[in-house]
């Protein structure tokens, strides 16, 4: 991602582009990722943060798996519910699994957050060189900094913050989009393994 992301510079407009995880015509991403639903949730907070139009596949916020072989079909399957003999509504709650309901509403928390986002719709891009395995980036314009943290490692990671000082200057805060709270910053931050963070700074 960061060396991609880096390559701005041969697009007149990189946030034209249009960035997905993916479509009708590769493995849906939950089965790409083993359907691990921690990396997949921090695959769609980058999907919904980074800069550029997001594109998200029918199914994908109620984890619908499939893949390509023996053909592109197992990746068009119906949409469960509002047929007619469907044996579950997907539409509905209750009609979700608990853990379709924590991911559908992950993704709509996020995709809720970017609606109203200054920052994340038109504002600026700065990444950092990843570093033991984290990433992090920021979207920010005048009037709102999101900071976007990712732990692609099997263990908890602290980073110092202290490294990022050029663009979280003197914020003494931060919303946890994800979990809607706000807690206070210190000199350091630990992550959980393979998990992420979408912070608002205040």
């Amino acid at each position: 991602l960061y060396t991609t992301l880096a390559q701005h510079v041969v697009y007149k407009n990189p946030m034209r582009q249009v960035i997905f995880l993916d479509n009708h015509d590769i493995n849906r991403f939950y089965s790409t990722v083993g359907e691990d639903t921690a990396k997949y949730k921090m695959a769609f907070a980058w999907l919904l943060t980074c800069r550029g139009i997001p594109q998200m596949y029918y199914g994908n916020e109620i984890l619908m798996a499939g893949v390509t072989s023996p053909n592109d079909g197992y990746v068009r399957l119906d949409f469960p519910g509002g047929w007619e003999g469907d044996a579950s509504d997907k539409f509905t709650a209750a009609g979700r699994t608990e853990k379709e309901n924590s991911i559908f509403n992950y993704i709509k928390r996020l995709a809720n957050f970017r609606l109203k986002s200054s920052a994340i719709k038109t504002g600026k891009f700065m990444q950092f060189l990843p570093l033991d395995g984290v990433y992090v980036y920021f979207r920010y314009d005048n009037n709102q900094t999101v900071m976007c943290i990712m732990n692609t490692n099997k263990e908890p990671k602290t980073i110092d913050l202290s490294r990022f000082q050029e663009r979280m200057k003197d914020y003494t805060s931060a919303l946890d989009v994800a979990a809607g709270q706000v807690f206070q910053l210190e000199k350091t931050i630990t992550l959980m393994p393979v998990s992420n963070l979408v912070l608002e700074l205040k």
